[in-house]
């Protein structure tokens, strides 16, 4: 049995309310992500990768913190 991932976040709730006529599939389009990996995301399956979370973020519009509010981003250190 696999455990499931710890990161909560309102991907699908910010989706809907940033647009509603945003589907997964517009939102994948304009991301660059499967729509299979949206959902997965949405449905709180998989964590997305810092830049997946840049990606959504910047398709929708909004600062990656506002989408993923319990996720860190990483620091990049020189």
């Amino acid at each position: 049995m696999s455990e499931r991932p710890i990161l909560k976040n309102n991907l699908r709730n910010t989706r809907i309310l940033q647009n509603p006529r945003i589907s997964q599939w517009k939102l994948a389009l304009k991301s660059n992500i499967a729509q299979s990996k949206i959902s997965l995301i949405e449905n709180c399956l998989i964590n997305p990768t810092q830049r997946e979370k840049e990606s959504l973020s910047s398709a929708l519009n909004i600062n990656v913190l506002n989408v993923f509010p319990d996720g860190q981003l990483e620091r990049r250190e020189k």
